[in-house]
């Protein structure tokens, strides 16, 4: 019970903002909607980009355990650490054209869910699901459009995700 309830808690915001991210971002990219809709069998290559593009988690922090040294910077031993995922995720040295939606990009070794033993234990979870709602929507709902151009995003730092709008 405590591992479900741990991924439900764990999974819920940040693969409703997997999707909503996804969604949006597909909406300012038509012809990415098309291209998945005529070729249902990329929605896997295109949920790993979109993640990459517009990751739900920007950053995740650690505590260093021993002293190191990384990219020429001493950090001591129990110094805050933190890893800007976002910005790895577009990094032109790991990503050709990194700023481009490339919904068929096959190199595509993102840190969306964290990397080595901190690899998110729900990233199958949250892809499936990823998977699963996007491509329903698009094929549900082919002619859904954006109704504003520019939504408001979250005010969070650490989870990036579209602003709730409450009536």
């Amino acid at each position: 019970m405590g591992l479900s309830t741990f991924l439900l808690i764990a999974g819920n915001e940040t693969t409703t903002n997997l999707i909503g991210n996804g969604m949006y971002t597909l909406l300012k990219n038509p012809q990415g909607m098309t291209e998945i809709r005529e070729n249902p069998k990329t929605i896997r290559t295109a949920v790993e980009e979109l993640l990459r593009y517009e990751s739900p988690v920007q950053f995740i922090a650690r505590i260093a355990k021993e002293e190191i040294e990384v990219a020429g910077v001493r950090i001591q031993a129990g110094e805050n650490i933190m890893f800007l995922l976002g910005a790895a995720n577009r990094d032109p040295r790991q990503f050709e054209e990194p700023d481009r939606l490339n919904l068929r990009r096959l190199k595509n070794d993102h840190l969306s869910f964290g990397a080595g033993v901190h690899f998110c234990i729900g990233n199958l979870l949250a892809r499936l699901e990823g998977q699963v709602a996007i491509l329903k929507l698009l094929q549900k709902f082919p002619r859904m459009r954006l109704t504003v151009e520019r939504p408001e995003w979250a005010p969070n730092f650490a989870i990036r995700g579209l602003k709730i709008f409450e009536e």
